[in-house]
């Protein structure tokens, strides 16, 4: 109150600051929730924010974090990369998705996709948002797909290489010949030039559930297939069964069992050189097309997510803008009711004083006052964050050229409290055992 008068912004900014308390805790809920590590990192590289899900996974604490660098987390392979995508968002520009591994809290490592961002202030980058996503289960399902895919051409090449040089060096051995086609490991058939299906081995009757005499000289291959498959697999499009001629190549398809269990099965077909029978090979691909399939749906669930993690990215740039806004309007309006309201009434009652030890104590108000307001106090506080407000104030006057002694009159302390001051001061200033003057160097911070 000024003059008799209520100010009119009053009201407002106090219900302006519990709507946004609400809001605070509404989005920091919402952040703490998500499966993803969100984070943030200033320009030394020193965490500013963790969300849960970071913390628990980097075993970080409130505590720990701030002095926790960014590299330190990186496996050290990967550490030039993520230094200059660092410095890339620190110069203004965004980071698209990649891939890095972590250091985990027991000694192993894990790998994440990581999203960067800068934040800006006044048109300057001063801090990095980081997204990461576990995606360990989904590397090790891609390297045993590749691995599965690698493992089945071989297999598939070298028994179909296996059964053309058996089949070769003992065509004339009945006995030799069935030798080898049983024991390829593969499911496999032999059939005419017809298409009918002349042998099976072990392997083929425990995959389809049929046994040989259901299947020998009685079934045709295309049987066991789906129409679209057959189409696929043969070079006779007009949609009949009997008598559709398999193409020589490599084929992907659904087999239908005895029971009606559908599998998804790699087919080759090779020519049997000197006969006009040929050998099909069926090794079972369903476990990896389910790999792939569940590998389809976590990307379509990560796009998803991507787009989730935008929205609460968006909800936070304008929360933390506004709750700068609400910082320095309530800054100012301290300072302002100190000016207007406190600075008077003390200088009147510092002429109406008349013992020294008074006039003493309201000087000192005075200048504890003064040194709030002061725009070299703030700059101080914000560039050293743990500097207490006596060690401000007595900074203040440093800079203003009082020695220790006229400090500790001032301020009603003995000199070697000032002088502690002094020490605790040039410390937390870095400048501890160095020849540098303490007032030239606050007077460079103005």
């Amino acid at each position: 109150m000024k003059n008799g008068r209520t100010k009119p912004n009053s009201v407002q900014t106090n219900h302006l600051n519990g709507e946004t308390l609400g809001t605070e805790q509404r989005y920091r809920f919402i952040l703490d929730s998500i499966a993803d590590a969100v984070y943030k990192i200033n320009p030394g590289g020193f965490f500013t924010y963790l969300n849960e899900t970071a913390m628990r996974r980097t075993g970080l604490t409130p505590e720990t974090y701030p002095t926790s660098h960014y590299l330190d987390l990186v496996a050290p392979e990967h550490r030039d990369m993520v230094r200059a995508r660092f410095e890339r968002v620190m110069s203004g520009e965004e980071n698209p998705h990649y891939e890095l591994c972590i250091k985990g809290q027991n000694g192993g490592g894990y790998y994440v996709e990581v999203k960067s961002k800068p934040i800006f202030e006044n048109g300057c980058v001063v801090e990095m948002l980081g997204i990461s996503r576990d995606i360990s289960l989904r590397k090790k399902a891609e390297e045993a797909i590749h691995g599965a895919n690698a493992l089945l051409e071989r297999i598939v090449d070298e028994r179909t290489r296996e059964l053309r040089e058996k089949t070769s060096q003992f065509k004339d051995s009945e006995t030799r010949y069935r030798a080898i086609f049983e024991n390829t490991g593969t499911a496999a058939m032999i059939l005419d030039d017809a298409s009918m299906i002349l042998l099976v081995n072990a392997e083929f009757e425990r995959m389809t559930g049929y046994s040989r005499k259901e299947v020998e000289q009685l079934k045709q291959w295309a049987e066991f297939f789906s129409e679209s498959d057959i189409r696929q697999m043969t070079s006779n499009h007009n949609g009949k069964k009997n008598g559709a001629c398999l193409r020589p190549r490599h084929h992907e398809c659904q087999l239908v069992d005895r029971f009606g269990q559908i599998r998804d099965i790699f087919a080759m077909l090779s020519k049997i050189p000197g006969t006009t029978e040929s050998i099909v090979s069926l090794l079972d691909i369903t476990e990896r097309k389910q790999a792939e399939e569940t590998i389809r749906r976590r990307e379509k669930d990560l796009e998803s997510k991507a787009r989730e993690l935008e929205e609460v990215n968006t909800a936070l740039r304008v929360l933390l803008k506004r709750r700068d806004e609400d910082r320095r309007d309530l800054e100012e309006q301290v300072m302002s009711n100190i000016r207007d309201l406190v600075l008077p009434n003390l200088a009147r009652l510092k002429k109406s004083a008349v013992g020294t030890k008074d006039k003493s104590q309201i000087k000192a108000i005075e200048s504890n006052l003064q040194a709030i307001i002061s725009p070299f106090a703030h700059k101080l506080a914000s560039k050293v964050l743990n500097l207490t407000p006596k060690e401000i104030q007595v900074a203040n006057l440093i800079r203003e050229g009082r020695a220790s002694k006229e400090i500790a009159e001032h301020l009603n302390v003995s000199k070697s409290a000032i002088d502690t001051h002094r020490n605790n001061i040039r410390n937390k200033l870095g400048l501890k055992k160095k020849r540098v003057n303490l007032r030239s160097y606050l007077h460079s911070l103005s």
